[in-house]
């Protein structure tokens, strides 16, 4: 009666999505933490400079983010139109 679709269904990155929003919020909610942090050292000192240090390598998180999702779309995309052209037209039949 039924047949099963073939391909990749897009609801299977939701997982992905998720984990891509959870880690940039984390980042971000990190880098407000280490700011405040900063605050309550005086300048010059060895943990304000520690601090500061700290806040700048946290600063390029959110662009690596953005690339695994970057990644991570093309590689749905690319798996959408593989499986278009390996199973769609004449059904998946052979010549």
């Amino acid at each position: 009666m039924f047949s099963p679709k073939k391909g990749i269904a897009l609801s299977q990155a939701f997982g992905a999505v998720l984990t891509l929003v959870l880690v940039g919020v984390l980042v971000i909610i990190a880098i407000f933490l280490f700011v405040n942090l900063g605050a309550t050292f005086t300048p010059l000192s060895a943990e304000a400079n520690a601090t500061t240090e700290l806040i700048t390598q946290f600063g390029t998180y959110p662009v690596l983010v953005g690339l695994v999702g970057t990644i991570i779309f093309l590689g749905l995309v690319i798996g959408v139109l593989v499986a278009s052209f390996v199973f769609g037209g004449r059904g998946g039949r052979g010549v």
